[in-house]
């Protein structure tokens, strides 16, 4: 039985596809035409680490610093942004080569990369201590900045992070997910939004969150990073769950661990209770959300965002 991870395996295969592309391929948007349709009112765009950096602030208050997962962008956090940033300062970014960040010149997308690249744009906001929240392979920079950077994390959220390398039953997947992968090996240059719908699908618990803008910001995005397949390699290259059990262990500081009840990719058995056992801080506290799946930040925001609130304001003291 072929097991690997929806987030993870599929979508790093995803990245690594072939360059040959069918002659029914959709028009790709370049970036000019990608930054016009998804960039936020108050998206900037800055040179930290060598490459372009694509990042949003609104509010006013302790700082807070949102990390998407995989394949997503800053787009991922928007119901949260809005809520927290009455109270807090929201900043978000996209992790190259993701969203409207990148690609990096240097190829590099190490987790030693991704932390300076935090560093940098926290020095250019001159903001020195914040929050960290995180979801899902998001999780893994995040840990790793925690450990790394103890003076400047004030708090950290970590939702559905994987502790180690993840696994999915392949046969356990809905029949529309298995007829929507097997359609897209038929065009390994490209892929339809029917593809990203149905791993949009495969990872939530409401699908009403997955709509049809939705799942062409998802297509549009990503199409973005077929355009050069050496990018897609060094990603996968440097992604690895390995170090975060170490990590993990390293954390000091406050750590919320938020998980979804139907969470079937980083379930909170295998991964949820394993991460508050390895947690080094000493305060530490692993709260369920019940009827949410995998992408808990679009859907159970609102539910997500009531866990989160009073570890927030006794962190912040706001």
């Amino acid at each position: 039985m072929k097991a690997v991870s929806v987030a993870t395996g599929l979508l790093l295969a995803a990245l690594t596809a072939s360059s040959a592309i069918a002659q029914s391929a959709p028009a790709q948007l370049d970036d000019a035409a990608l930054r016009s349709r998804y960039a936020l009112a108050n998206s900037q765009f800055g040179e930290i680490d060598g490459e372009t950096v694509h990042y949003a602030v609104q509010g006013k208050g302790p700082a807070i610093l949102l990390v998407h997962g995989s394949f997503a962008s800053l787009r991922q956090w928007d119901e949260w942004a809005a809520k927290l940033s009455r109270r807090y300062r929201v900043i978000r970014y996209d992790q190259s080569p993701a969203g409207l960040s990148g690609p990096s010149p240097a190829g590099d997308y190490s987790i030693e990369h991704r932390i300076r690249v935090i560093d940098g744009l926290m020095d250019r906001l001159k903001i020195e201590r914040f929050v960290m929240v995180a979801t899902s392979s998001g999780g893994l920079p995040a840990a790793a900045y925690a450990a790394a950077r103890p003076q400047r994390v004030q708090g950290l959220v970590l939702n559905n992070i994987a502790v180690g390398p993840v696994k999915f039953d392949l046969d356990g997947m809905a029949p529309a997910l298995k007829a929507a992968l097997a359609e897209d090996r038929t065009h390994p240059g490209w892929h339809a939004p029917e593809y990203w719908r149905q791993i949009l699908l495969a990872n939530v618990t409401d699908p009403s969150g997955i709509t049809p803008a939705l799942v062409q910001q998802w297509t549009d995005l990503n199409s973005r990073l077929l355009r050069d397949p050496a990018i897609g390699k060094a990603v996968a290259a440097s992604t690895s769950f390995k170090r975060a059990p170490d990590d993990l262990r390293a954390i000091t500081a406050p750590t919320l661990l938020l998980w979804s009840a139907d969470d079937h990719e980083t379930t909170l058995e295998r991964d949820g209770k394993q991460a508050l056992y390895l947690l080094g801080s000493t305060d530490k506290t692993l709260e369920v959300v019940e009827a949410c799946g995998h992408m808990m930040p679009f859907d159970c925001p609102n539910r997500a965002l009531a866990r989160v609130t009073p570890f927030l304001q006794r962190i912040t003291g706001k």
